[in-house]
């Protein structure tokens, strides 16, 4: 009772420490002024301020097709230590200022890289005494418009910073998406155990994840600013589409509980075959990998029926739990539907292939599985647990029997101390895993008496010396029995140390006070009532009083008072009766 209520208090001040924290934390949120910025350093509103060649007004953030020359006046914005700092989107510029060139932006790629770089940041100093700055707008692709956006005068530093800010949110989800795509697969390397119960196969759904997180990473342009190669993370995140099917169709079929080798092949080439067509025809100046991206979505869409296929068929045959049915479902639909919605964006509004509802999806999908694994695991645990214990307590009471058996005038005395001490062990406030384990090791407390002889034992008369040492000796012998017992040490506690005395005048150690182990303790108290209130070959049971008064006086000197106190309570209730 003493651990329990510790155990409630040490709760109780872990959740007073939190709240302190989370009101300290919700103070500071509240107590700060969000409407006062000390970012200064970014000029608005420049987009709707630029001209053609014919001084007509334009719109950055909407060109039509073909190239654009545009100027914009600056003569009146403070131009001092800033910079002109915008996204360009499949777009080459050239810049001047003031009609001297300032910069040109138009990368030239390998062949095998095509000629989109997809997106990149740019920040471009302005000159001191510039009043105009004149862009050159040019689409890398004849039938998509030049795009450029988040156009603003400001401080080069503060400007990449409140990009980053901007994109944190979607960083994080690709870092999330990846670290659960890494613990996936370090799963599925290390743990063989958790896949062979679960049946899925982690490392193609931690494959998966970490692909899509890349993908994601695209969208975040943290890489392309720091590599200065945004050519590279586009034809990587092109790669990575192509690819995704294959573990993403073998992590759909090991769902299932069958082997789909032949399907898996099968997409295995068709990758191969999308991996070549893009890169062959890129290679040859045909086409790009911006537009053969549609291929790859038509395999990850056709991916996807046919796990959906697999899946219906697992249903029908009864080979997959309906636990793992309601979680696939529901996170594949989520993960679906954010597919969906990112593919609706790219074409209608050209969103250039940013996948946020995608990676939320498969964040939430991940969560899903994750939650699902976790219970699943959990679960097996648990079964395995019960079937151990099980097993331990019907081995230990075979053991015991054998025990018993051997010395006729205490038959059936190991599985009256061990209900005793579980009896006990629950009154004084231990949990039912501890009230198990020490019913357990009652059971075995005698089993050094194996090693006695049958004619010492039943012995009707007094024992000599060396018969009682003879007899005192089955306590180092049960240890020595069950020590070496590794799936449960404390076996050998119990056998060992029941008959230490709480003075120390016990034996095989002299062990007095805390010395004793609890369960020799509360073992101490089962097997001294049983012993004088059962037959000897030297003596009939004592009277049920006689014994209760015997293990009363014994409180504080033979025994542990607060053994005997719930000893006694028991008695009071009446769980222990005559």
């Amino acid at each position: 009772m003493k651990r329990k209520n510790e155990s409630v208090r040490s709760g109780i001040e872990q959740i007073i420490c939190i709240s302190i924290l989370l009101v300290f934390v919700l103070f500071s949120i509240r107590s700060g002024n969000p409407g006062k910025r000390t970012d200064t350093g970014v000029v608005k509103g420049i987009n709707n301020d630029w001209i053609d060649e014919n001084g007509e007004s334009v719109d950055l953030y909407n060109l039509a097709l073909g190239n654009h020359s545009v100027t914009l006046d600056i003569s009146r914005i403070n131009t001092v230590d800033k910079a002109i700092c915008f996204k360009t989107i499949d777009t080459n510029f050239v810049v001047y200022a003031s009609d001297e060139m300032l910069y040109d932006y138009e990368p030239v790629l390998p062949k095998h890289l095509g000629i989109s770089y997809g997106m990149q940041y740019h920040t471009i100093a302005i000159p001191e005494g510039c009043t105009t700055i004149r862009l050159d707008i040019l689409p890398i692709f004849s039938n998509t418009p030049a795009a450029i956006k988040d156009i603003a005068i400001s401080d080069s530093g503060q400007y990449m910073t409140s990009v980053f800010k901007r994109n944190l949110s979607a960083f994080s989800q690709c870092v999330t998406t990846i670290i659960i795509g890494l613990l996936f697969v370090i799963a599925g390397l290390t743990g063989n155990i958790a896949m062979k119960i679960s049946g899925i196969d982690f490392i193609s759904f931690g494959i998966s994840c970490i692909m899509i997180g890349f993908v994601g990473f695209n969208d975040t342009l943290l890489l392309q600013v720091l590599t200065g190669r945004p050519e590279i993370i586009r034809v990587i995140e092109y790669m990575l589409l192509v690819f995704l099917p294959y573990p993403s169709l073998s992590f759909f079929s090991s769902i299932t509980g069958e082997s789909h080798h032949k399907v898996l092949s099968g997409m295995m080439i068709v990758c191969l075959i999308d991996f070549l067509l893009q890169v062959g025809l890129t290679q040859s100046g045909v086409t790009d990998y911006y537009h053969l991206v549609y291929v790859s979505q038509f395999v990850i869409i056709g991916h996807f029926l046919l796990a959906v296929i697999l899946v219906a068929r697992a249903i029908r045959h009864g080979k997959i739990k309906q636990t793992l049915l309601r979680t696939v479902f529901w996170g594949l639909f989520a993960f679906v539907l954010g597919a969906i919605i990112d593919m609706i964006r790219y074409h209608f509004f050209n969103s250039y292939g940013d996948l946020t509802y995608l990676r939320f999806g498969l964040l939430l999908f991940t969560v899903i599985m994750g939650i699902y694994l976790y219970k699943d695991y959990i679960d097996f645990l648990k079964k395995k647990q019960e079937e151990s214990v099980v097993l331990a307590s019907e081995i230990s009471e075979a053991f015991a029997k054998v025990i018993d058996m051997k010395d006729k005038y205490t038959n059936g005395h190991s599985e009256r101390v061990a209900k005793y001490t579980a009896l006990i062990t629950k009154e004084m406030g231990y949990d039912d895993e501890t009230v198990e384990k020490y019913y357990r090791i009652g059971l075995l407390h005698d089993v050094g008496k194996v090693g006695i002889p049958v004619a010492v034992l039943n012995k009707p008369g007094k024992l000599t010396d060396d018969e009682y040492n003879e007899i005192k000796a089955h306590t180092t012998k049960g240890h020595e029995v069950l020590k070496d017992v590794s799936v449960a040490p404390e076996l050998a506690v119990g056998a060992l140390a029941h008959h230490e005395r709480q003075d120390g005048k016990g034996y095989p150690n002299g062990l007095s006070g805390e010395e004793i182990p609890q369960v020799a303790r509360i073992i101490a108290v089962a097997d001294c009532f049983d012993a004088m209130y059962s037959d000897r070959p030297y003596r009939e049971h004592l009277d049920f009083e006689k014994a209760i008064s015997i293990i009363k006086e014994g409180s504080g000197s033979q025994f542990n008072p607060e053994v005997v106190d719930a000893f006694l309570s028991l008695v009071d209730k009446g769980r222990i009766r005559a």
